[in-house]
């Protein structure tokens, strides 16, 4: 494998990741996260259902046929993600029982609308080779489940000092963490925090190729 195609994947995984993390930087899956994942085992039965979801419903677009009208094109989308929402609620009655279904509500079908699957995979993986489009599509994934799980084991804590059935003495308790409000505080200063050091991180990268850019500029004058 040549090195360009390894940074290109490597790239494509860190997109959605970091750059382009659906709920920290691009805000498109904010109310699930805020609303289910109040405590570790919703979040948790959230991210399987989005994976799930986002896995067939992506997948399966791609092989819509370009000549169809886009918006056509976006209507199939959307009702391909809907009917992937079948095996993810099997399998969250498989796993966690009806309870967890009846707790997900209407944001388990909420997933399959979101813009990864209907804009994205127009915009973007439709135009990847088969592998690179995979590689990217599990970088959002990712880059979802890790917040989502995140946020649901930081309420739990804060909320009811455990992480599932692993009890803590944090010593306090923030009841109010467990509404939507606190789980919007809890998303807005996660994503503050990422945003800043992801923009800390990106001017270090251009101080350095700049420095880099004079250093070879004075070797050629010499």
């Amino acid at each position: 494998m040549s090195n360009n195609n390894k940074t290109t994947k490597k790239s494509g995984l860190f997109d959605g990741l970091s750059r382009q993390n659906i709920v920290l930087m691009s805000g498109i899956a904010i109310a699930p996260v805020a609303v289910v994942a109040n405590n570790f085992h919703n979040s948790a039965a959230l991210a399987l259902g989005f994976t799930i979801i986002a896995l067939l419903g992506v997948t399966a677009c791609r092989f819509i046929p370009k000549k169809i009208v886009y918006t056509v094109r976006v209507i199939i989308y959307a009702l391909i993600a809907g009917l992937a929402v079948i095996p993810a609620y099997l399998a969250l009655r498989h796993f966690y029982g009806m309870e967890m279904v009846e707790n997900l509500g209407v944001y388990l079908p909420l997933m399959a609308v979101n813009p990864l699957i209907l804009t994205k995979t127009e915009t973007r993986f439709s135009l990847r080779p088969p592998h690179l489009m995979l590689v990217e599509l599990l970088g959002y994934i990712m880059g979802f489940n890790i917040v989502c799980v995140a946020v649901g084991t930081t309420r739990d804590v804060l909320v009811n000092r455990q992480i599932g059935a692993i009890h803590f003495d944090v010593g306090f308790e923030v009841p109010a963490l467990s509404s939507t409000f606190g789980g919007l505080i809890i998303i807005g200063i996660a994503a503050g925090a990422f945003r800043q050091q992801y923009n800390m991180r990106k001017a270090r990268k251009i101080r350095k190729a700049e420095k880099e850019r004079l250093r070879r500029k004075m070797i050629e004058e010499l």
